[in-house]
């Protein structure tokens, strides 16, 4: 009797850590998205009243209690359920740290973790970076990703990477639809690496439709909403999954409808006013996941960039040992053991 009880505490103290190691291996899940051409204008106060005409744009979005809730209420619960960065009237600051302040070089900063000073345009010119993504692909993870933008198969140099970008079928109908029809797909088997990259919020401001821009906001708030739901009551994913929000760039001032475009008026070396949409360069981060907390703090002088992006995906996986890279800017201050 003795020696089966000593073997059995023998086999107990065994197997404890064994059952540590392995909650310490649980796969991790992490979401990225970005919309495209967001302002952080909109997201912290929500419709700008001088710029809605319609009727039942004002009565959903502008004649409310609370602007911003109306129009992104997902988003906003980043405040209390995780970390929401950039509001610049509380003095939260995040800002792209390329030169030049459109779609192209803010992907590749997102998706490198650094500036490539080699990408000055918006041409379908494949990436010479190895990105995060197709970082994590080498290392294991599955990647998915659907995208509003054909371009995005050059910023991923598809070719190389081998990373699957799903794109819209009809380029003539409205995107974003398709992008979430897509994405539906695999909802219920997702990847371990997601990357919804949206962007009619881009597509109308540009056209200068304003009620259409808020529109495609409040469209992409609500589909972030189902795919974190789905993510929360998968059995393999709830609780293991981050998701980081963010965009590849702000839009000009309402004044003179510098809002309608974005961009330094950078022109290889030299700046050209009529091109130069003053604070363009800011844009918001949101996180929340099973290690973040609330309690990042980005002031103007300790702004975050978007550089900063691929570390806090590697981190947020649980890969950044491995797989960070010695130019790129450190991952947000917002997991918990920090």
């Amino acid at each position: 009797m003795r020696a089966c009880i000593a073997l059995l505490v023998v086999m107990l103290a065994w197997a404890a850590p064994v059952r540590a190691d392995v909650a310490e291996r649980e796969p991790r899940y992490l979401i990225l998205v970005t919309i495209d051409g967001f302002r952080w204008e909109e997201l912290f106060r929500g419709a700008d009243p001088d710029l809605v005409a319609d009727d039942r744009y004002r009565a959903r979005y502008v004649d409310v209690a609370d602007r911003a809730a109306a129009l992104t209420p997902f988003l906003r619960s980043f405040e209390q359920a995780g970390v929401l960065i950039g509001n610049r009237d509380q003095g939260s600051c995040a800002r792209v740290s390329n030169d030049y302040w459109f779609s192209y070089p803010g992907y590749a900063e997102m998706l490198a973790g650094r500036p490539n000073p080699r990408v000055r345009y918006n041409a379908a010119v494949p990436n010479d970076d190895i990105t995060v993504l197709e970082r994590l692909q080498r290392h294991g993870l599955s990647v998915g990703v659907f995208a509003e933008w054909d371009v995005m198969g050059a910023i991923l140099n598809v070719k190389r990477s081998a990373i699957s970008v799903v794109v819209p079928p009809d380029p003539d109908a409205p995107h974003d639809p398709q992008v979430i029809e897509a994405t539906r797909s695999v909802l219920n088997d997702p990847p371990r690496v997601l990357y919804l990259a949206l962007g009619d919020t881009d597509n109308r401001a540009h056209e200068g439709q304003y009620e259409a821009y808020l529109a495609a906001a409040s469209e992409a708030d609500t589909f972030l909403r189902e795919v974190w739901d789905a993510y929360q009551t998968n059995p393999r994913t709830a609780g293991r999954t981050t998701m980081i929000v963010t965009s590849d760039h702000g839009r000009g001032a309402a004044e003179d409808n510098r809002w309608t475009g974005h961009g330094s008026g950078r022109w290889r070396r030299i700046i050209v006013p009529g091109l130069r949409h003053e604070g363009s360069d800011a844009i918001f981060i949101a996180a929340r996941g099973p290690d973040i907390v609330g309690t990042a703090s980005h002031t103007m002088e300790t702004c975050a960039t978007l550089a900063q992006v691929a570390a806090t995906m590697l981190r947020s996986v649980h890969l950044h040992d491995e797989l960070a890279q010695p130019d790129m800017a450190p991952a947000l201050n917002v997991f918990a053991e920090e």
